[in-house]
C-alpha cells in the first residue's frame, strides 16, 4: 500500500484511499467553502471562499501548518472562485480565478504569501478551471471547462500545447504538476465517483485512479510532496475543510 504516487507500477491498477489528517475553518463563518490550496510540505495555503450578498465571491487565504494549526488568515481578496493555488518561485502564490460573475474563466493572480497582497493579475489565451506551475520543468499546466482540453504553458505564460482529450464524466476541481506529469483531482458527478487523472506533459492520459474519502467530502485540490499525495476537500456536513493523505491500494 504505497504512499508514493511516482512508484506506482504501470501494469497495475490502484485505488486511492484518503486518511483524514485534520479539520480546519476560517475565523469568518461566511468563508466556509474551501477551494484551491497549495502545500509546500510545511504549510498549507488554502482558499476559503464566501459570496457576500449582492457581491462577487471573495477569498480569504488561510495559512495552516502541516499539523493543522492555523497560523494566519488574510483579509478578503478579489480573486473570484480561487479554484486552484500553485506556487511560482519569485512571484508567489499563483491563483486560478476560475469562474466570475461575468463568466470570465481566463484570469489568474499572484499573491504574496507573506502579506497576502495581490501583486499582479492577467488573462490567458484559453480558459482554465485550474492551473498549476511545475518548477522542475518551468511550465504551467491547466484544464479547460469540463476537462475536455489540456493546455501546457511556458514560463512566460505563452501556450505551448493545446490538446483536446476525452471529457471525463466527473466534476473539474484542482490540479498539480511536477516533472513526472499533470495530476487532476475530480469529484463525483453523473454517477461516477471521485478520481485522480494523470496526464503526461504531451497531454496523454496516463492513468485514472478512483479516489475514496470517507464522509461527505468533495475533493477540491491536490498536492504532491516527496511523492506523497495530499488532498483537501469540503466536509459539507460540518462546514469544515478536511485534509487527507492518500494511500494507493493495488486492485
Amino acid at each position: 500500500m504505497p504512499y508514493n504516487i511516482h512508484l506506482l507500477k504501470s501494469d497495475k491498477e490502484y485505488t486511492a484511499v484518503g486518511t483524514r489528517l485534520f479539520d480546519f475553518r476560517s475565523d469568518d463563518p461566511d468563508h466556509y467553502v474551501i477551494q484551491g490550496a497549495y502545500f509546500d510540505g510545511k504549510n498549507y495555503y488554502v482558499a476559503s471562499v464566501a459570496r457576500p450578498e449582492g457581491s462577487p465571491e471573495m477569498t480569504r487565504i488561510l495559512k495552516i501548518s502541516a499539523k493543522g494549526k492555523k497560523i494566519s488568515e488574510s483579509e478578503p481578496l478579489a480573486v473570484d472562485h480561487a479554484n486552484n493555488i500553485s506556487y511560482v518561485p519569485g512571484k508567489g502564490l499563483f491563483i486560478t480565478h476560475c469562474q466570475s460573475d461575468d463568466g470570465h474563466y481566463f484570469r489568474y493572480s499572484f499573491v504574496d504569501p507573506k502579506n497576502y497582497k495581490i501583486t499582479g493579475s492577467g488573462d490567458l489565451e484559453y480558459p482554465f478551471f485550474a492551473m498549476a506551475y511545475a518548477k522542475d520543468v518551468g511550465k504551467y499546466a491547466s484544464g479547460e471547462w469540463a476537462g475536455q482540453s489540456i493546455d501546457v504553458w511556458g514560463k512566460d505564460l505563452k501556450c505551448l500545447v493545446h490538446k483536446d482529450v476525452e471529457t471525463p464524466v466527473t466534476l473539474s476541481q484542482g490540479v498539480f504538476a511536477d516533472a513526472q506529469g499533470i495530476y487532476f483531482v475530480r469529484s463525483s458527478q453523473n454517477g461516477a465517483g471521485s478520481e485522480i487523472r494523470i496526464y503526461s506533459w504531451d497531454c496523454e492520459l496516463v492513468r485514472t485512479i478512483p479516489l475514496e474519502l470517507e464522509g461527505n467530502i468533495e475533493p477540491e485540490n491536490i498536492n504532491i510532496v516527496g511523492g506523497k499525495v495530499y488532498v483537501i476537500g469540503n466536509d459539507w456536513g460540518s462546514r469544515v475543510g478536511a485534509a487527507f493523505i492518500i494511500e494507493f491500494h493495488e486492485v
